[in-house]
């Protein structure tokens, strides 16, 4: 039998190798030549993807020599990491480290977006980039009753107004397949029809009324620029005529000074404009007269919509000019007359990031989100900029601080794991960064969902024992990033929730999360906190407070839980001395002599 056995084998090879030899030109498709689906039976030999054709022939030869049948798809299917729509590579929910993922058509979708999904990892932005792309609503007929005013904000799609929304999902689908959210709103205020325009509160009016030249320095003798309001801005009116097709008419000029307080010759001016007529404003020299067309800074506002630009410019004082038009010139293609109204908003803001190099220490935390490009650390900062240019050039986004924590070097937390739990006491408040923390089951109970979802981004895990009974709480208060705590009661294998919550008004910033669970004596707790969602990550702070009693059996004078009290606890103890919190053995809300005395009593390995 195994002679035969041989016998075929060699049979096989042998044919193989002679259907290699002669098998004709025209028909014969090499791997990656052609542009059949690797997924898909068809006639021919090979497949369009030459990794996946490779791969699949090393296991089926016939695959590439005969015809690439269902045998040959559905080991493609199982084999081909990093292939669009392969189940090998993944799902499309979430994170891997290969390239692409399961489902065809969202994979594609989100690579022709964001390459490195299919060449590099299918990350968290992906899976952000998928929920995006790929998750569409039910189509809405725009104009329905009760659907809502095109300019205001409904977490239902679509609105009342059918011509307008018809224009408003033309250019942004998402209008009628999610909330008519505030970039909706945008679109029908620009697109649809005429506007009107509050002043704010702390803004500066202009000083003059419709009609009247007062605050156009460079046009008359006796006019002075009106100094605008530095967090308010300005709000003013335009008029004028058109005369024999020439305009005449008003512009306006407010002073502003641009401050260096960092002393590195420069700062980053934002330019805002919002217009009830076609207008521009531009930031140019305070001094007359003023070269339009050399501004430093130019903006157009079309209907209503707050529009931005930026620049960054030397400290001094400059002139912000507002006029009727489109940059650069001025003037209406018809009589804007005092009955019409036309109002416009404009202000500036100035912000100390963003115009020093950006790889350097003026720059942000490199672990850490920040709006301006670049980071403190200028080595890691062009290592992180090599791999993904947008962080010299846009801003520093999570994926960013992420990239820089994994090319830098930012140690992985030890307890990135269940398994890994650190021991967290009564009292103790502890520093952390889930920069380079990986997510780890289990998911989210829908018990847990308080309008944030049920996702969560990197997080760490910490151990309580259950020192005292009775009502426990968590919080991450005063953190800087988006957090949600978990408590489990139970194991890592067999977890049961206890507590959950996220960004919690009762914290400040409410960034930080504060969960309270009851304690029982002798229960170990888990305590999970990460990021909202899976694309937060970040620095963060997570102590514990407990009115309740001592548990009797507990070793309450072992303050760093390693079963001895030693000079160790001693430290922490006058750590803390004359507040409340670690140490504080006899609970009367100070830790002083007493607690000292009850740790020295309680000397050596605990019972």
């Amino acid at each position: 039998m195994n002679f035969i056995h041989t016998l075929s084998s060699a049979l096989v090879a042998i044919a193989t190798s002679l259907a290699l030899a002669f098998t004709p030109c025209s028909t014969a498709q090499n791997c990656g030549n052609g542009t059949d689906s690797c997924l898909t039976p068809h006639t021919l030999p090979g497949c369009s993807d030459s990794d996946c054709c490779s791969t699949v022939c090393a296991i089926y030869p016939e695959c590439c020599l005969v015809t690439w049948d269902a045998v040959c798809a559905a080991t493609a299917d199982s084999n081909c990491v990093g292939l669009c729509g392969a189940t090998a590579s993944g799902l499309c929910t979430t994170p891997h480290s290969n390239g692409a993922c399961s489902d065809g058509t969202c994979c594609n979708a989100v690579c022709a977006v964001d390459p490195s999904c299919c060449t590099i990892a299918w990350d968290s932005t992906c899976v952000f980039e998928a929920d995006f792309y790929c998750v569409a609503g039910p189509p809405v007929q725009c104009g329905l009753p009760g659907q809502g005013g095109c300019t205001a904000l409904h977490s239902t799609p679509g609105c009342e107004d059918t011509a307008c929304c018809n224009v408003v999902c033309g250019v942004d689908p998402s209008c009628c397949s999610g909330a008519w959210d505030q970039f909706c709103v945008n679109w029908a205020i620009q697109y649809c029809s005429g506007c009107t325009l509050a002043c704010p509160a702390n803004a500066t009016t202009e000083p003059e009324t419709c009609g009247t030249r007062n605050n156009d320095p460079c046009e008359s003798a006796g006019q002075t620029a009106t100094p605008m309001s530095a967090t308010g801005g300005a709000c003013g009116q335009l008029n004028g005529f058109v005369v024999e097709g020439v305009w005449n008419g008003d512009r306006d000029i407010y002073s502003i000074t641009i401050p260096d307080p960092d002393g590195d010759g420069l700062a980053r001016a934002t330019l805002h404009l919002a217009s009830t007529i076609p207008t521009f404003a531009v930031v140019v020299p305070a001094s007359c007269p003023v070269n339009i067309s050399a501004a430093l800074i130019s903006i157009n506002s079309p209907n209503c919509v707050d529009v931005t630009a930026a620049a960054c410019i030397a400290p001094g004082d400059y002139w912000v000019l507002v006029a009727p038009g489109t940059f650069p010139t001025v003037g209406a293609s018809a009589n804007i007359l005092c009955d019409d109204v036309p109002r416009y908003n404009v202000r500036v803001e100035v912000s100390q990031l963003g115009c020093s190099p950006v790889c350097s220490s003026n720059a942000g935390p490199c672990f850490e989100v920040h709006a301006s490009p670049g980071c403190n650390d200028p080595t890691c900062c062009n290592a992180t900029c090599a791999i993904d240019p947008f962080c010299c050039s846009g801003a520093w986004d999570y994926d960013c601080a992420r990239q820089a924590a994994v090319t830098c070097g930012a140690p992985i937390p030890a307890n990135d794991t269940c398994a890994g739990a650190l021991p967290i006491s009564v009292g103790q408040t502890i520093e952390f960064s889930t920069m380079r923390a990986a997510v780890e089951a289990p998911g989210i109970p829908s018990t847990c969902n308080s309008n944030t979802g049920l996702n969560i981004g990197p997080d760490l895990w910490y151990s309580y024992n259950g020192e005292r009974s009775g009502n426990v709480v968590v919080n991450t208060c005063g953190a800087a990033t988006d957090l949600r705590i978990v408590v489990y009661g139970g194991t890592c294998a067999v977890p049961t929730v206890v507590g959950c919550g996220s960004s919690s008004v009762v914290c400040s910033p409410n960034t930080g999360a504060r969960v309270q669970f009851s304690s029982v004596c002798g229960n170990t707790y888990l305590i999970r906190v990460g990021g909202e969602t899976a694309q937060i990550a970040g620095p963060g702070r997570i102590s514990l407070t407990a009115p309740g009693p001592v548990c009797p059996a507990f070793c309450p004078s072992d303050l760093n839980r390693d079963d001895v009290v030693n000079g160790a606890d001693i430290g922490l103890l006058l750590g803390n001395w004359g507040f409340y919190g670690l140490g504080d053995l006899n609970v009367d809300g100070q830790i002083n002599g007493a607690d000292l005395g009850v740790l020295l009593g309680a000397w050596g390995t605990c019972p």
